[in-house]
Parts: structure tokens; sequence; C-alpha cells
């Protein structure tokens, strides 16, 4: 995907969307800033997956559960409880 003329927009452009559910109810949605600047010539995946990992991080134990899904297919790329991942069970 190159550059579009006008630079990159966040919910248009971005590949990836972070869900976070916090302890006191709020939900948060963020959207992945898959390149390093609004003209740069290509998007990465990931440098947005490495950012919203951090933004994870950052809430760690305020939030109950945090998923990041693929924007374009809605499959779930990753989940966190607590801050720390949780692995998907393949038998399910």
């Amino acid at each position: 995907m190159t550059a579009p003329k006008e630079g990159w927009k966040l919910k248009r452009d971005s590949l990836s969307k972070l869900l976070i559910y916090f302890k006191d109810g709020n939900v948060r949605t963020l959207w992945s800033l898959d390149w390093k600047h609004k003209y740069s010539k290509f998007i990465d995946r990931n440098i947005g997956l490495a950012r919203l990992r951090k933004k994870v991080t950052e809430y760690g134990t305020k939030a109950d559960a945090a998923i990041i899904y693929d924007k374009q297919t809605g499959n779930e790329i990753e989940k966190y409880f607590e801050g720390t991942p949780v692995n998907k069970d393949v038998n399910s």
C-alpha cells in the first residue's frame, strides 16, 4: 500500500485496532499507527502492532481485557488480560 497524496489517515488507513475494556466499565478503541510519519511511502503492520502492544503495557492492570484485531478481516490477532498475553486454545 503506497501513501495517498494527502497523507495517511488514522481510522481510514490503519491495519489494526485495539479494544481495551477497563475495570471501571469504560471501553476505548485505539487505531494502529502503521507509518513513521504522515507522508511515509509505505505502511508496516509490525510498527503499528508494536505501538499497540506498548499501549497495552502502559494500561496494564487498569484494563480487564485488551484485544487487537485485524481491521480488514475483523479477526483477533492478540488478546491480553490485565496486560498479560493470553494464549489461544488451538483445540477449541
